[in-house]
C-alpha cells in the first residue's frame, strides 16, 4: 500500500450547510415583502389593518434577517472568496440598516439594494448561478436579456396609480410602449410626458433613459469598478463586446471613464440649461428639474421632453439650441471616439488610445484612430448635408416667416436631432415629402458605434460606401487613410444593413396591413422607431394596439441592433475546418 499514510486535505473553505437554507429563506421573505408592498403602495389595494401590520412586521424581520446574514458572512465564513468591495458594501448596508430598523424608514430600500447586488454578483449557490453563468458566456445574449428585464420592471412601475396625474396608472400597453421607448432611448410617445405622467412617473422614465442610454450592464459594471471590484476575464470580454471596443485596452478604466464622463457631461448640460431657464420657468426648483431631465434625455439621445411642443418654443434661443446640439453630438459620437477627442490633458488620459505629436512648425495635432476619423468625417458630412438640404427644402414651408438666422439654426438643429435624438424645433406635421424622405435616410443611418443612438451607424454606411467606391474603381483592397479595411468588417456591415432592411420591411408591411395612415407617414414612423429617433408626423397616438406592438418590436430591435439580436438568439458554432471549392455565380 504505497499511499496508505496519505490523506486528502481540502484547500478551500466552503460555507456551512445550514447557511444555504438561511440565505434562501431571507430571499423568500424579501420577495414576499416586495409583492405585498407592490399591492399596497403601488396599486393601493385596501388591505385590512392586520394585513398592514403584518407587512410592517415582515419588513422588520426581513431587515433583521439581512443584518444577520451579513454578520454571518463576515464572521462565520471569513475565508470565502468574496471581494473586498463586497465585504465593504455588506458592512455599509448593515450599518445603515440598524438605524433604519429603529426608525422604520428605508428598510426595504436597503434590503432591495443588497439583494440586487447579490443577484447580479451571483454570490448565492444553487441553480441560478448555473443559468446566469451560461448567459455570461454569451455577452450579446446578456445584453438583450438586461434590456428586456429593464423594460419589464419599468412597465410594472408605470402601471402604479401614483405614476400618472389622474391617479389611475397607465394601462398595460401605454406603459409598455412608453417604457420601451425610454429604455431604447427613442422618444416616441402615446401620452404627453409632461402632462399625463406624474413626477414619480417622469422620474421612472428618466431613470430608464439613463440606464438605457448607458446600458444596464455598463452602468452596473461602472459602479462595481468605481467601488473597487475587479473585473474577471468573462466580465472584461462582456464589456468589450457591449461597448463595441475591439482593441486590447484597459476595459475597467474605459468603463470608469464612460461613467464619469457621462455624469460630467450631463451635469454641465443641466447647469447651462438651469441658468438659461431660470428666467423662463416659474420657479428655480422647476428650472432645475427640467434642466436635469432634458440634459439626460439629450445626452442619451432619447428625445423625451416635458414640454408639450418639444423644443419649438426655443427655436430662436441660441443657448438652448447649442446646449442640446452639444449633448446630442457628444452622446451620439460614441464613447471611444469622444475619449480620443477630449482626453488629452484630463484625469482620464489614456496613453494607449490618444497621444500628441509635435509637427515641424511647432504646433500639436491629435492623432486619431482610423475608426474615429471615419466616424467624425461621416458625421460632419451628414450634419452639413442635412442642414443645407433641410434649409432649402423647407425654406418656404416649415421655416416660413422665420428670420434667416433662426432658419439656419433650426436647420442645423433638425439635421443633428434627426439622426439620433428626436427633439424638434419646427413642426413635423406638414413637411414636404422630399423632406420626409431625407429624414428617413438620416434616421436609418443613425448615430455611431458605442454611442447612445440607434440606426445602422455611421461607420457602417461609410464602410459600404468605401466598398462600393473600391468596386467601381476596380480595386481589390478597400482603402481609407492609407489603411486597408478588413473583409470581415465589410461582411459585417453588409449583414447589418441587410438585416435592418429585412426587419423594417416586415414591420412596415404589418403596419400597412393594419393601419389606415398614409404610406410615407407609416414608413417615417417605422424608420424612426428602428433608428431610436423618436420623431413622428403625429400618428403615434392614433395607431391601434397591433400597430403599437409593431413599433415596440422595432424600437427594441433598433436599440439592440439587428445583428446583435440575431447573434444573441443563436447558439455558438465551431468554425469548420473544411474549405470548399469556389463557385462561379453571376450577379448584377
Amino acid at each position: 500500500m504505497l499511499f496508505k499514510h496519505f490523506r486528502i486535505i481540502k484547500t478551500t473553505r466552503l460555507p456551512p450547510g445550514w447557511l444555504k437554507p438561511l440565505f434562501w429563506t431571507n430571499t423568500g421573505l424579501v420577495l414576499g415583502s416586495l409583492l405585498l408592498l407592490i399591492l399596497q403602495e403601488g396599486y393601493r389595494v385596501p388591505f385590512p389593518y392586520y394585513i398592514q401590520l403584518a407587512v410592517k412586521i415582515l419588513l422588520t424581520i426581513t431587515g433583521i434577517g439581512t443584518v444577520a446574514e451579513i454578520v454571518i458572512k463576515q464572521t462565520v465564513t471569513p475565508r470565502l472568496p468574496i471581494s473586498r468591495f463586497r465585504r465593504v458594501f455588506d458592512i455599509i448596508i448593515a450599518l445603515l440598516l440598524v438605524p433604519s430598523l429603529l426608525s422604520q424608514h428605508f428598510i426595504f430600500l436597503l434590503v432591495i439594494i443588497y439583494q440586487l447586488v447579490n443577484f447580479f454578483s451571483f454570490s448565492r449557490t444553487g441553480f441560478l448561478p448555473v443559468i446566469f453563468g451560461n448567459i455570461r458566456q454569451r455577452p450579446l445574449r446578456m445584453l438583450t436579456i438586461s434590456f428586456a428585464a429593464l423594460i419589464l420592471l419599468g412597465t410594472v412601475l408605470l402601471t402604479f396609480p401614483v405614476a400618472t396625474t389622474d391617479g389611475r396608472g397607465a394601462d398595460l400597453l401605454t406603459a409598455l410602449f412608453t417604457v420601451t421607448s425610454a429604455t431604447c432611448v427613442t422618444g416616441l410617445i402615446v401620452k404627453d410626458t409632461g402632462t399625463y405622467f406624474s413626477q414619480f412617473g417622469q422620474v421612472v422614465i428618466l431613470l430608464l433613459i439613463q440606464l438605457g442610454g448607458l446600458g444596464i450592464m455598463t452602468f452596473y459594471t461602472s459602479l462595481a469598478v468605481l467601488l473597487g471590484q475587479r473585473l474577471g476575464l468573462t466580465e472584461r470580454r462582456t464589456m468589450q463586446e457591449i461597448i463595441e471596443e475591439t482593441r486590447d485596452i484597459d476595459i475597467a478604466r474605459l468603463v470608469r471613464y464612460i461613467f464619469l464622463f457621462t455624469i460630467l457631461a450631463e451635469g454641465l448640460g443641466a447647469l447651462i440649461l438651469f441658468l438659461r431657464w431660470l428666467f423662463v420657468l416659474s420657479t428655480p426648483a422647476q428650472a432645475a428639474y427640467f434642466a436635469i431631465f432634458h440634459s439626460i434625455s439629450a445626452f442619451c439621445n432619447a428625445g423625451f421632453s416635458l414640454f408639450s411642443d418639444s423644443l419649438i418654443r426655443f427655436q430662436s434661443d441660441l443657448v438652448t439650441n447649442l446646449c442640446f446640439i452639444g449633448l446630442i453630438v457628444i452622446g451620439g459620437l460614441g464613447f471611444p471616439v469622444v475619449n480620443e477627442i477630449f482626453n488629452r490633458q484630463t484625469l482620464f488620459h489614456f496613453p494607449y488610445i490618444v497621444h500628441r505629436q509635435r509637427q515641424t512648425f511647432g504646433t500639436r495635432r491629435l492623432n486619431l484612430t482610423i475608426h474615429s476619423r471615419l466616424v467624425i468625417v461621416t458625421t460632419a458630412i451628414l450634419i452639413s448635408a442635412g442642414t443645407i438640404l433641410f434649409f432649402f427644402f423647407e425654406y418656404d414651408n416649415a421655416l416660413n416667416s422665420l428670420p434667416i438666422g433662426t432658419r439656419l439654426l433650426a436647420s442645423l438643429f433638425q439635421s443633428i436631432t434627426t439622426r439620433t435624438a428626436g427633439f424638434n424645433t419646427v413642426s413635423t406635421t406638414n413637411l414636404h415629402s422630399v423632406t420626409i424622405f431625407l429624414w428617413i435616410i438620416l434616421m436609418f443611418i443613425g448615430a455611431s458605434p458605442g454611442g447612445t443612438g440607434g440606426g445602422i451607424k455611421t461607420s457602417t454606411i461609410a464602410v459600404l460606401f468605401l466598398a462600393i467606391r473600391a468596386r467601381l474603381r476596380g480595386e481589390e483592397e478597400i482603402v481609407y487613410a492609407r489603411r486597408s479595411v478588413p473583409k470581415d468588417v465589410v461582411y459585417r456591415a453588409t449583414a447589418i444593413v441587410a438585416l435592418a432592411l429585412g426587419a423594417l420591411a416586415v414591420c412596415f408591411a404589418l403596419l400597412l396591413f393594419s393601419q389606415n395612415h398614409r404610406f410615407e407617414n407609416l414608413l417615417f414612423e417605422a424608420v424612426s422607431a428602428f433608428g431610436t429617433v423618436g420623431l413622428s408626423t403625429g400618428i403615434t397616438p392614433n395607431l391601434n394596439d397591433f400597430g403599437k406592438l409593431v413599433i415596440i418590436i422595432l424600437m427594441f430591435i433598433g436599440r439592440i441592433g439587428p445583428l446583435t439580436l440575431t447573434l444573441a438568439m443563436t447558439a455558438p458554432r465551431e468554425r469548420s475546418a473544411i474549405i470548399y471549392p469556389q463557385a462561379r455565380i453571376i450577379v448584377g
